[in-house]
């Protein structure tokens, strides 16, 4: 039995005029991921510095 490897995805780009009636929910749903995604980078950022340095941690580390 053959397995398949889960770590395969596909991405599509489907655009939407601004005309559209759904656009401001994805337009919104898009903006959301894209914040999320960055405070996760910045926090990784964060911690990996702050275990990285001899000095003792501040409070956002």
């Amino acid at each position: 039995m053959k397995k398949e490897n889960p770590s395969n995805y596909k991405t599509l780009q489907i655009w939407i005029k601004k005309g559209h009636r759904m656009y401001s929910y994805f337009q919104e749903s898009c903006h959301n991921a894209k914040n999320m995604y960055n405070t996760t980078n910045f926090y990784i950022r964060q911690v990996y510095t702050g275990l990285t340095q001899e000095k003792e941690l501040q409070p956002l580390q």
